[in-house]
């Protein structure tokens, strides 16, 4: 080998040695010291979804503009008549007796006597008050010629006696009032001197009436079955 040529292939030699290095892939080390770190994108929290509402809570919500309607009562917390007036008030041979303490005479008799002071002057003035209305139980009855009459009894020296009795016609009826019509003279042991043209009479349930009377107000009666024998023809 001359001198030449073996100065040749030294500088082959480190040339290729040359290249080699710069195409070499870099540690990885040194990439991560060298390029910048990348940084993951923000997490987007998912949209709030509306909140369940049970079905309870939705039913129990008012609905705008109306209004809870009151539960219809009857007028002292019984049932309603189950029975169209006139039927209740002829039938089962049922006498109606006289409630003092429930009738507007009773209630304004018992503020009156409260002021007596004790109790047994408040009982005594409430008897006074009673004894002054004349009637101790009604019947609506219906004879056997088909004719109605309305009878009110008053107990005299221990007797029960018919002390009024007008013959009536049924007239203007709805669910729980009726107008009786009166013809004719009072033919009971005190009759009145001048027999009202009508009498209403409301029936607020099954067991009790009252009747609008043109002299002592509204006066409430309960109902008795069986109390009387059933009423004789005249």
């Amino acid at each position: 080998m001359n001198r030449k040529t073996g100065l040749s292939a030294m500088l082959s030699v480190v040339c290729s040695a040359l290249v080699g290095c710069a195409s070499a892939t870099p540690p990885a080390s040194s990439v991560a010291a060298n390029s910048p770190a990348e940084v993951p994108p923000p997490a987007v929290a998912p949209a709030p979804s509306p909140k369940a509402v049970p079905a309870e809570a939705k039913a129990a919500e008012p609905v705008k503009g109306e209004t809870a309607k009151p539960a219809d009562e009857p007028r002292d917390g019984l049932r309603k008549a189950s029975r169209p007036p006139m039927d209740l008030l002829t039938g089962n041979n049922v006498v109606y007796v006289f409630n003092f303490p429930g009738s507007a005479k009773g209630e304004a008799a018992k503020v009156q006597c409260e002021s007596a002071g004790d109790p047994a002057s408040v009982r005594g003035c409430l008897a006074k008050e009673r004894e002054k209305i004349p009637v101790e139980s009604v019947r609506f009855v219906k004879d056997a010629h088909g004719q109605f009459w309305w009878v009110t009894y008053n107990r005299y020296k221990g007797n029960l006696l018919k002390w009024h009795k007008v013959q009536f016609m049924p007239g203007k009826e709805d669910a729980d009032t009726i107008k009786l019509s009166l013809v004719g003279k009072d033919k009971g042991i005190a009759p009145m001197p001048r027999v009202p043209a009508a009498l209403k009479v409301e029936l607020p349930n099954d067991y009790s009436i009252v009747i609008s009377d043109p002299e002592h107000g509204e006066m409430m009666f309960d109902a008795k079955i069986g109390l009387m024998d059933a009423e004789p023809s005249d």
